[in-house]
């Protein structure tokens, strides 16, 4: 076999690899002078025609290749790309089965709406994104912890921004129900953040009330993030007297008012 015959040989032998690739379509190739031209549509996420080379016999510095960008509908490659786009919490799967997308799991209402949006837009393309296996977390699977830490409320002494020993159980038992939301709303695909309100009573100037509501809150933050709590979830704020837990008088304050309150929300 001459030399040139041999490298056709070659040559054919690597354009039946690229065309058995999925994401590869090739769309003219001939021999020339020597030299190979190629040319056709590749997906991003295809195979690197330059590194099927590998073995063929064929001198890649003869081989002169154009491919244009096209997106395939190789279900593989749809798959990547819906990860990539949807961003799926960690409670959802996308597998195919079949030929056919489907997606498994529990996730939030929102995430299911987008969903449900790309499902639509790939059976434009004779695609299927099945939804139907997913179940909706709904914040009411949250809401009881919520419900619990909101009812939370470290208290104070009088003209003090530091809360006596027998608040440390309770925020003991803060810091863990903390930590176990945060936890819970990462599975869910969403984000807890919990704003710590300072108060105070009524007592003194108001200046000097809001500024003593603050320090509480950010007391409570520095004790929660000693306990383990991700400090970046935790708002301060401080509310001087505006936000009482019960009525009171100027002169003798309330003690249900020296507190650090605790809200969470969801994002």
């Amino acid at each position: 076999m001459s030399p040139e015959a041999r490298a056709a040989e070659h040559w054919q032998t690597y354009v039946s690899r690229l065309e058995a690739q999925p994401g590869i379509i090739v769309a003219q190739q001939t021999a020339r002078g020597g030299h190979f031209y190629i040319s056709g549509l590749r997906d991003p996420q295809a195979a690197d025609p330059q590194a099927l080379l590998s073995g063929t016999g064929v001198d890649p510095a003869r081989v002169h290749s154009q491919w244009q960008f096209y997106q395939s509908l190789d279900p593989k490659f749809v798959l990547k790309r819906l990860v990539a786009s949807l961003t799926p919490p960690k409670s959802v799967r996308l597998m195919i089965i079949q030929d056919r997308i489907v997606a498994v799991g529990e996730a939030p209402a929102a995430w299911i709406d987008r969903a449900r949006v790309a499902s639509q837009q790939l059976s434009a393309d004779g695609l299927s994104l099945e939804i139907s296996e997913l179940r909706e977390l709904t914040p009411q699977e949250l809401t009881h912890l919520r419900e619990a830490i909101q009812a939370v409320d470290i208290f104070f002494d009088s003209g003090k921004a530091i809360p006596g020993p027998e608040q440390l159980p309770v925020l003991d038992k803060l810091a863990n129900q903390l930590k176990e939301l945060a936890k819970d709303a990462r599975k869910a695909g969403v984000t807890a953040q919990f704003m710590l309100t300072g108060h105070s009573d009524a007592t003194g100037r108001e200046t000097a009330n809001v500024s003593i509501s603050a320090a509480r809150a950010e007391t409570v933050r520095a004790l929660l993030k000693k306990r383990g709590v991700d400090p970046e979830l935790l708002l301060v704020r401080g509310a001087g007297t505006f936000e009482p837990a019960e009525t009171e008088n100027s002169r003798t304050g309330s003690s249900a008012n020296r507190r650090v309150s605790v809200t969470v929300n969801f994002h």
